[in-house]
């Protein structure tokens, strides 16, 4: 075997599929230079770590204008957070050898018993009760 393949081209290549509940996306700018956005994704809790309560969260790298994309797509009424999203990444090798995933595209998991994603209004509809802290609201027969 005459190549010799390091790290980092091996690292460049290699790639994997996320899929889970995608709570919110977010991104930066500092001083027009450094750009960037996370994809923040929940997973239940294992309790391996102690000091975690509720679930855990795993942080995805994002390329900036795809926080744009996706924000055109909320507008439009097509995707709505949290929902279940599966999350193309590339891994690359980041900081004290650990291994950091970057999205390359995301997009609604349509896996069979995922269901999509949907809007959950939280406010009542007009014309409608509803109950207050404490109470129950039953039938009227």
């Amino acid at each position: 075997m005459s190549e010799q393949i390091n790290q980092n081209s091996f690292l460049g290549d290699m790639q994997t599929v996320i899929r889970g509940q995608v709570e919110s996306l977010t991104r930066y700018e500092i001083d027009g230079d450094n750009k960037g956005g996370s994809i923040w994704v929940s997973k239940p809790n294992t309790g391996k770590n102690p000091n975690n309560l509720g679930n855990e969260l795993i942080k995805v790298k994002m390329p900036f204008e795809m926080f744009d994309q996706k924000k055109a797509e909320v507008d439009a009424g097509k995707l709505f957070f949290p929902c279940q999203m599966e999350i193309l990444c590339e891994i690359n090798m980041g900081g004290q050898n650990k291994a950091v995933l970057t999205a390359l595209s995301m997009k609604i998991d349509a896996e069979p018993g995922q269901g999509t994603a949907k809007k959950v209004d939280d406010k009542p509809k007009p014309g409608t009760s509803q109950p207050t802290h404490g109470q129950t609201q039953t039938d009227k027969l």
